[in-house]
């Protein structure tokens, strides 16, 4: 029997995750993986601690490469996959060539949004998204002493600005919702996080998006923004969101919705094709939808399980839930689940010590605990995730006890 031939679109966590789980129940099988990317794989969650120069090229690399020679992981850099061939059983690449597989995982991440405005075509507009990218933007931030400008104040805004701040550049950022990250944090969690942003020196500034980006010769002077305001800045960091990497996936029979849609298993609608990471959109049993989760943890998780499956030895996945855990400008911040949950059923706990900058909000339904947003201190969170992913039934009175002791309490139905 002919050893099996295991192909895997993406080398970023879900997808080196998995060809190791692979490769640890089949030591004779081809592992391919085929990544677009010019670097090996490295850590992405460390993008920000290398803008702001405490993270060096050594500590970026998520293996050395000696590893995937030893593993007998083929690593196939710079190199796109434009379509997928179920019929076939093949991929092909950017350039033409057909790629085989028995087994094919599809973790090709997601690709960052932009803004569109007059003069968002200039050069020294740009998004963060992998290690290159956080290389030209050292390049473009320290060629200069001229302020930077920020858009989107979600996770990657919020540490990008406070990377590019540790250069000692001034910045400021711009979200044009009410709130800092604001599909995630109610108000009491936004202005903590804020207090922590203007601590290091960041100008934040609310309902306000760039209207226009003015320059000329690859230059920025300055942008115009919503408000009328005019904000001087030799660069523009774009960080609104991003997109599942689904595109090439058109025509395949291969079915997606946000992402690529996938079982308790990993597989898609196609035979023997699997998904994983930030591109796959799993069952969330809490909130009974099929969700997106883009983080590093759950990239890693999933890689590690659905490459156990490729290897015909997994174990039933238990779903998806939000879950990110986050320090933003010094300030610890954790999600899980439901965190903004509002509606018939469901209550919600709420503590808080303002001294120390702590706040806690945890969503009940049916005498379970569904969802948890925590601020400053966010110890617990583990349990807490347990208990959300189990079901656990549990009360009111327990969940105070375990969670919310020393806290000013306050308690809601919605």
């Amino acid at each position: 029997m002919s050893a099996k031939r295991y192909i895997i679109v993406g080398a970023g966590p879900a997808g080196v995750h998995a060809a190791i789980a692979i490769r640890n129940r089949d030591g004779a099988g081809e592992i391919v993986v085929i990544d677009r990317d010019h670097d090996p794989p490295y850590y992405r969650t460390e993008l920000d601690t290398y803008v702001s120069g405490s993270t060096s090229d050594a500590e970026m690399s998520l293996y050395p490469e000696e590893f995937y020679r030893a593993q007998r992981i083929r690593l196939r850099l710079r190199t796109a996959v434009a379509k997928v061939h179920p019929p076939g059983r093949t991929v092909e690449l950017a350039d033409g060539e057909q790629v085989a597989y028995d087994a094919l995982l599809l973790a090709p991440g997601s690709s960052p949004l932009t803004i569109s405005c007059p003069g968002a075509s200039n050069p020294r507009v740009m998004t963060v998204r992998t290690w290159e990218d956080a290389r030209k933007l050292i390049r473009l931030v320290t060629e200069t002493d001229r302020p930077v400008v920020v858009v989107g104040g979600g996770v990657l805004g919020l540490i990008l600005a406070d990377g590019i701040r540790q250069r000692g550049r001034p910045v400021t950022l711009l979200e044009r919702e009410p709130r800092l990250w604001a599909p995630v944090l109610d108000e009491t969690a936004s202005q903590l996080v804020q207090q922590g942003v203007r601590q290091r020196g960041i100008d934040v500034l609310l309902q306000e998006e760039i209207a226009e980006v003015v320059g000329a010769d690859g230059r920025i002077q300055r942008v115009a923004t919503s408000a009328g305001r005019t904000l001087e800045a030799s660069t523009v960091v774009v960080a609104i969101g991003v997109r599942p990497d689904v595109a090439f996936l058109d025509g395949s029979t291969v079915r997606t919705d946000r992402g690529i849609l996938i079982d308790h298993e990993f597989r898609t609608n196609v035979p023997d094709v699997f998904a994983a990471g930030d591109a796959a959109q799993g069952y969330d049993p809490i909130s009974e939808r099929f969700l997106v989760v883009t983080n590093w943890n759950n990239a890693v998780e999933q890689g590690k399980l659905a490459g156990a499956f490729m290897a015909g030895d997994g174990s039933p996945y238990r779903g998806v839930i939000l879950s990110n855990s986050e320090t933003l400008c010094g300030v610890h911040v954790t999600v899980l689940g439901l965190a903004q949950a509002t509606g018939e059923g469901f209550v919600t706990l709420k503590g808080h010590d303002r001294g120390k900058g702590t706040y806690r909000k945890l969503t009940l339904r049916d005498d379970k605990l569904v969802g948890a947003l925590l601020v400053g201190n966010t110890s617990g969170e583990g349990m807490m995730k347990k208990m959300i992913l189990e079901r656990k039934p549990t009360s009111i009175a327990e969940v105070k006890s375990k969670f919310l002791t020393g806290l000013v309490l306050e308690e809601m139905d919605t």
